[in-house]
This record gives C-alpha cells, structure tokens and sequence, in this order.
C-alpha cells in the first residue's frame, strides 16, 4: 500500500478526532480533516480501504518509563516489568498494559496505558468498521532532535513533546512550563525546537521552525516506525490472505455442489437401473402372458420377435393404428410419469383413446404439449384423487 490513513485518536468519546491520507510514493498529503467525535470515525470507514491504517494515541494517555533491570531481557523480566515500577504508578498494575519500545543492557523503555483505554479505542474502530494494526504513543511520531534539541508542536489544547529517542509525553498548555522546568538539568536552558508558535513565558531556549501541519509532522513520524502499543493481549491477529478468503466460500460451495450432484448423479444411475431392470421383467412377464403358447423369451429378443410376428401380420392387422402407436412411442418414452391404462382405436375416425394417470396435473400438460406438433390432442375432464390425475385423450392425425 503505497498510501496510509493516520488518526489521531481522542481521549474522550466527545472530542474531535484528526485524520491525515499520506502518500508514500508522492511523499505528499493527499487528504486532511477531522470528525467530531468518535461516533463519527465511519466517516473514515472508505477512505480505511485498501489503505494501512495508523493511529496515533494521546500522550496524555500514554506514559513512558525507563525501568532499570538486572540481566538480560526475556519473557520472566517481561511479567516482571510492571511490578517493578508498581510504587510509582498510581493506579494498580493489573489494569495497565506494558509495551517495551526500546531495550537497552540495563534498562527498557515502556509504554504504559490502562487497559480500558486501549479497549474504548479499539471498540470505536470496530464500530467504524476500521482495522488498525498499530497504535503509536503520538510523542514518538515526532522527530528526533539531531543535537539532542527537544521537538514540540501543539495540536489543539495540547502540546505534544519528544526528549529524544523514547522518551516523549504530551500535556495542556498550563501545565507545559512546570514539566520543562521540573525535567531541566541544574537550571541549564533546554533547546527545543517548536513547529507551533512557541508559547509566552516558559521555560527553554525556543526555536520556531517553518510552520507546518501538525498532523504532517505525525504522519512523517509514522514512516519505517515499528513502536506499537499493540501488543501481548493486544496484538492483532494474522490477517488472512484476502484474495484466498475472498474466494473461500465461494470454493466451499462449488466442491459441496460438486460432491452433491456427483451423489445425485449415482443415486439416479441406480434408480434407472433398478427400474430398466424392472420395465425388463414386466416385458417379458405381458409378453408371456400375452403368448403363451411361445417359448418364454429374455427382453432382448422380444422386441425382433414382435416385430417379425407383425411382419407376418400387416395385411390383417389395421396398420392405422400401429402407426399411430409407432408415432406415440417418443412422447410415451420421454414422460414415464404418464400412464397409459386403457387404449381404444377407432378405425373408421382414424382417432385413438387413451385412458391415462399421472401424479398431476403438469404431466397431462406436458404429455400434451409433447403431441401437439404431429397430432391433434382432445382433453377430457381430468380427476384427482389421493393417486393422482386421471383423464381420456383423444388422439387424431393433423
């Protein structure tokens, strides 16, 4: 992502919250402003897509300490961070959420913020729709003072401070001169250099450089800055490929649509051969019914053995009505949903009756609509009951 969306988030619900799109490859702003408040932030969710998502944390939220340690840094020391800065806090250890920024040989710096807090940022985000993966204390996106000078700007009613590579806080303008002054060096003079009009009667020799955005000089910051208060309980989780999850339930469903029609597919394979074998049998059985004084022939056989008995029959046999029958066969074959019970031909009208059932109403309409480019179909009154639809046809010729 070549472009990302800074917020600068607010400390209370009902303040403003700023915002900054910042163009990495053009090294420019592409859009600014503020919300009101935090139930605004869905006024980001679309500029949110397809953009990394930085947000910046109030200083006023957010306290960094150096806390000396003895030995090497690991996951023991880690648990036992809070516990050795615990007189100094004034709130109980087990609602704070430590962050290591920086480690030194006998030392680390931590961010510490209550746990709540982090909790409402996160909820104002999710509420908006906004995935954030970082959130950096907003002294810590200030620059580096490259002789040791302090970097100050303010932002609204407050004015953001860097001392130098991890050290960094934020206060109100009436409390600004007491914090300079108490964190000053046998009363020498701190430099600090200022993007915000430096303020009347404080402590510090000031340096007032070119005036430029506030949220500028943050969103720079936020380049190639790896700090992140989200961490331990915090951390976010992986995000999955998106183009893979994108098309996940899609593939889901293709491969059960597939598994399903192929099961489909066996069950009607079976169905078929269970009823062709049963069609084969009942063959046979008219068959042998209606000759019987014919040898019991296999359904393979019977079919040349009729036709060659018609042969022998076509002069007395009327060949209207075998026709007829020939024709019929196609629209009989292709709805085995439609019965024939009884058929009567009348040779003088060349017409032919048929008493049929089906399971409704549809097969009637279909068997018909199967008939109608050849013959002329004449449909009497149709009967339903529990076993389904009965009527007569009556079958001409066009």
């Amino acid at each position: 992502m070549t472009e990302r969306l800074i917020i600068r988030l607010a400390s209370k619900a009902s303040q403003k919250n700023h915002w900054l799109i910042w163009s990495e490859s053009g090294n420019e702003i592409i859009a600014s402003g503020e919300v009101d408040n935090a139930e605004q932030l869905n006024l980001l969710t679309e500029k949110a897509q397809q953009r990394r998502v930085i947000c910046l944390v109030p200083g006023a939220d957010v306290s960094i300490k150096e806390i000396a340690i003895n030995g090497p840094f690991n996951r023991q020391m880690q648990q036992a961070l809070p516990y050795l800065v615990e007189e100094e806090l004034a709130a109980d250890v087990d609602t704070l959420h430590f962050s290591v920024i920086a480690k030194d040989s006998d030392s680390v710096h931590a961010a510490i913020c209550e746990k709540d807090k982090i909790v409402t940022w996160l909820a104002w985000l999710e509420a908006a729709q906004i995935r954030c993966r970082q959130f950096i204390p907003e002294g810590l996106a200030l620059p580096v003072g490259e002789s040791g000078q302090w970097q100050a700007l303010q932002l609204d009613n407050e004015w953001i401070v860097r001392e130098n590579q991890n050290m960094a806080w934020s206060c109100e303008p009436e409390m600004l001169d007491l914090l300079i002054a108490g964190k000053s060096a046998d009363d020498a003079l701190v430099k600090i250099e200022s993007y915000s009009q430096r303020p009347a009667n404080c402590h510090g020799e000031w340096t007032e450089l070119l005036p430029v955005l506030p949220l500028e000089v943050l969103a720079r910051g936020t380049l190639n800055n790896k700090i992140n208060l989200l961490s331990g309980e915090f951390k976010p989780k992986k995000e999955s490929n998106k183009q893979l999850e994108k098309w996940r339930v899609p593939a889901i469903l293709a491969i059960t649509l597939f598994v399903v029609l192929l099961l489909n597919l066996y069950l009607k394979n079976t169905r078929v051969e269970q009823q062709t074998e049963l069609v084969k049998e009942h063959v046979e059985a008219v068959y042998k019914q209606a000759f019987p004084v014919q040898s019991a022939l296999q359904y393979a056989r019977i079919k040349k053995k009729i036709s060659t008995m018609l042969i022998g029959l076509e002069g007395d046999v009327d060949s209207g009505f075998l026709v007829m029958l020939n024709d019929l066969v196609p629209a009989f074959a292709a709805h085995p949903e439609f019965t024939a019970n009884n058929i009567k031909f009348d040779s003088k009208t060349q017409e032919m009756r048929i008493a049929a059932s089906a399971d409704n109403f549809q097969a009637f309409e279909k068997f018909n609509a199967a008939l109608a480019a050849n013959f002329t179909v004449e449909q009497g009154a149709l009967s339903s009951n529990k076993e389904g639809v009965s009527g007569l046809l009556t079958i001409r010729n066009k």
